[in-house]
């Protein structure tokens, strides 16, 4: 089955995610928005053989390190299609208005609504959440959904972006996300874990 690790990073406190096959130790790690030495040493120290960088969506707090991953570990970069752009880009991906402005590699392929992510012998699918940013990405396999910030505890992402839209974020968490068994475990991009079935109760935001 796939295991999962969520490694708090940086003044954001973004959840970057370790995410692997304990079959075959091999790891797809989410979002390394800060902090890339302690979310290499800890994929070192758990013996994992790291094959894939995946975002969620491309605002900076969620990219800032992918530069300094990607140096050491020739792997793959993925991310929509729609949200490529933000990656080089410091005024897409809101750095220029927040601090130094990130500019991270651009993007090795895209992912797009129900690709499978193959992690070893097991497989998320991928879900295109538009809302909090029109490439915004949700992952979903082995009771657990990677939800970015798109859905959080109690919560969901912002729409006051220049390229957000509230009505599309409430549609797809109502039409993909809730869908999904109510014990699905979901690792949000900020804060503490929840399930789908407690979202759907107790979301003030979006109810079911």
């Amino acid at each position: 089955m796939l295991k999962i690790e969520s490694v708090t990073v940086g003044p954001y406190e973004v959840n970057s995610l370790i995410v692997w096959c304990e079959d075959t130790m091999e790891a797809v790690l989410f979002d390394p928005g800060a902090e890339a030495y302690r979310l290499l040493a800890r994929i070192d120290k758990l013996d994992l053989i790291m094959r894939r960088v995946i975002i969620t969506h491309g605002h900076a707090d969620h990219i800032g390190e992918i530069s300094v991953v990607l140096a050491g570990n020739k792997v793959p970069l993925s991310i929509h299609k729609l949200d490529r752009p933000k990656l080089t880009d410091p005024e897409k991906n809101l750095s220029a208005f927040i601090g130094p402005p990130i500019i991270a590699p651009d993007a090795d392929d895209m992912i797009e609504e129900g690709d499978l992510i193959k992690i070893g012998n097991r497989s998320l699918r991928a879900i295109h959440v538009p809302g909090h940013s029109q490439g915004s990405l949700c992952f979903y396999g082995d009771g657990i959904l990677i939800s970015g910030d798109t859905l959080f505890n109690r919560g969901i992402g912002r729409t006051d972006f220049p390229d957000s839209n509230e009505s599309d974020l409430h549609s797809a968490i109502r039409t993909k996300l809730y869908i999904l068994p109510e014990d699905t475990v979901v690792y949000p991009g900020h804060g503490p874990t929840t399930t789908i079935g407690d979202e759907r109760e107790y979301n003030p935001f979006v109810r079911a």
